[in-house]
């Protein structure tokens, strides 16, 4: 059942959960007219204005409606004066799942593209820049003409209206994130299918309303209401009914998360599904733009710093050292200052600054762009300990941009993730520095996949006491089968080192000899091993030494070392007599 009672998800956000409630409604999706259950009520003062919302659910076709359906003021200058330009541009809005569902529409280059709410338009830069099609795009909100005058696009500061289909048809039609925010969804879908070609494809995305539950966490249950803005929400059922109803003959829906992502056309079409190729166009736009916007514009460092994200993120490394270069140039352009010569603090007045005033001060996207450079560096090699104050600013930088939106009740999904994974990488570097205190916060993270990282960190700073206890309080005797793959070698290679360390010379053994087998059905003999293999053979047959099965370990040794090329001399040395081998 729910928990009762007003439960505060923001600042200045609460609901309550309604427990068995009906109210009589007509249903803006589908046209049912009747008693409607209620999932929750919803208060907000954002901005000063106190509304109060009911959600409720249409029992024919399962959409999710609030009660008050008044448009939100898109044409307000209030997001503007608020710095949301800036942010977006910089790091706000989520490029990737504005373009990914662009990535599988299967067009020619000089398609006709529409875009419709695309506010600041990088739906239709990446259908320009990347796929070679031509537009246009319509949005009221001063965000889009900003973004129109940043980015170069031919976006009509206004409403679609259906004195504006002249001007087409067109090939594609676009509205990310448009149609929760609209009181009569039939309608727009409708004069979407009047805007298209007869083989046209429209490509929508919109919230899933099956995630609102008493068990989704607050920050991403007040993303889905926003209440400020969001008025119907679809389901998988509601939204290809309404689909359907309104002449797309031909749909295809899928799921990224908690958004739908709907194709829908009145012709028969085909969708792109490489994931792989799709990722690569979309980091090869990033890097061309950040190459190619002006330095310091807020387009230029939002597509340098998205550019660095995503090339560390699939380790190219010249990709990453580029945007870097050129984010580094977009700083300096704009601040006066090197972003590599921020050592140890960030500019003074950042950590309690508003979002407008925190822009004017560094980079909105610093955080995620410091963590993603210190990657970079720990993916080519360089060890943890010298990255780690850049680890500490990437913290403080992301915990300053999650200040700025709290301010608003606003929140930024990405910097939360990053800084958690910033904060695991920083205890990372004090285990890898052997500190006691790293095994307290690793047990708090109550994370396994993290303590297990934590373990070997300890185990070869020569922390042993530590990665003992950390065994003991968190992680168990062996690494289980759900850890990634490169992991759980990893962690089976420490704990038997761990056990050698200690003069446990059969679990040492054992360990061993587990890693052993992994590695030798990961690559059959004849193939080059993986680079674990020989320092736990040589640790296996130091083990067996200590138990004196002599004949055990010489055979282990003959046999490995003829069956899997690149042997290291010592052991090839030690196969006959038997010695004491350091692994």
């Amino acid at each position: 059942m729910p928990p009762s009672g007003k439960i505060r998800i923001a600042a200045q956000i609460e609901i309550e959960w309604l427990h068995g409630r009906t109210a009589q409604a007509t249903c803006p999706n589908c046209g049912f007219a009747g008693e409607m259950a209620q999932i929750l009520t919803v208060d907000d003062d954002l901005e000063g204005e106190n509304r109060h919302k009911t959600l409720m659910i249409c029992p024919r076709c399962s959409v999710r409606t609030v009660d008050d359906l008044q448009i939100a003021e898109y044409e307000s200058e209030k997001a503007i004066r608020l710095g949301w330009h800036h942010y977006q541009a910089q790091i706000g809005a989520g490029i990737w799942p504005i373009t990914a569902p662009l990535a599988r529409v299967v067009k020619p280059a000089g398609a006709r593209v529409l875009e419709i709410g695309g506010a600041y338009g990088f739906g239709l830069d990446f259908c320009i820049h990347a796929r070679g099609w031509r537009g246009e795009g319509f949005d009221p909100s001063p965000l889009a003409a900003h973004g129109a005058r940043a980015l170069g696009l031919n976006i009509r500061q206004s409403y679609l209206t259906a004195d504006h289909l002249g001007a087409g048809p067109w090939d594609v039609a676009i509205a990310t994130e448009v149609i929760e925010h609209l009181a009569d969804p039939p309608a727009f879908l409708r004069l979407m299918r009047a805007a298209l070609a007869t083989d046209g494809i429209l490509v929508l995305t919109t919230p899933d309303a099956e995630w609102i539950t008493p068990e989704l966490g607050a920050g991403d249950l007040v993303a889905l209401l926003a209440p400020d803005a969001h008025l119907i929400l679809q389901t998988w059922q509601s939204l290809e009914h309404a689909l359907r109803a309104a002449g797309f003959t031909h749909v295809a829906l899928r799921r990224d998360g908690m958004t739908l992502i709907a194709y829908a056309s009145a012709a028969p079409f085909a969708l792109n599904e490489d994931f792989a190729a799709a990722h690569g166009l979309y980091r090869h736009y990033l890097a061309e733009r950040g190459q190619g916007a002006e330095p310091g514009s807020d387009a230029q460092l939002g597509f340098a710093g998205r550019a660095l994200f995503e090339a560390v993120n699939a380790a190219d490394w010249a990709t990453a050292e580029a945007a870097w270069a050129a984010f580094r140039a977009g700083v300096r352009a704009r601040y006066g200052y090197d972003p590599e010569a921020l050592l140890d603090a960030l500019p003074p007045g950042c950590a309690d600054a508003s979002l407008v005033e925190l822009g004017q001060r560094m980079p909105l996207g610093l955080g995620v762009i410091f963590y993603s450079r210190a990657m970079q560096r720990l993916g080519q090699g360089e060890g943890r300990a010298p990255l780690r104050p850049l680890f500490a600013l990437a913290l403080t930088a992301l915990t300053a941009l999650q200040n700025a939106l709290a301010k608003r009740s606003l929140g930024d999904g990405l910097a939360g993730n990053i800084a958690d994974l910033a904060a695991l990488e920083l205890l990372l570097c004090a285990a890898e520095a052997g500190e006691p205190e790293s095994v307290d916060a690793l047990c708090a993270r109550g994370d396994v996949a993290a303590g297990w990282r934590g373990f070997v960190a300890l185990v070869n700073a020569g922390a042993y006491a530590q990665a003992a206890r950390l065994q003991q309080a968190l992680l168990g005797e062996t690494p289980g089968d759900t850890l990634p793959a490169g992991l759980r070698r990893d962690a089976l290679f420490a704990a038997a080192m761990l056990h050698l360390a200690e003069e446990n010379w059969l679990l040492s053994a054992a360990g061993f000899a587990k890693l052993r087998d992994g590695l030798c059905r990961a690559n059959p003999p004849g193939a080059a091993p993986e680079p674990l293999f020989w320092p736990s053979l040589r640790g296996e047959v130091v083990a067996l030494h200590r138990l004196e099965r002599y004949e055990e370990a010489s055979l282990l040794l003959r046999d490995c070392i003829a069956a899997y090329p690149g042997a290291p001399d010592d052991l090839r040395q030690q196969i006959d007599p038997i010695e004491t081998l350091t692994p």
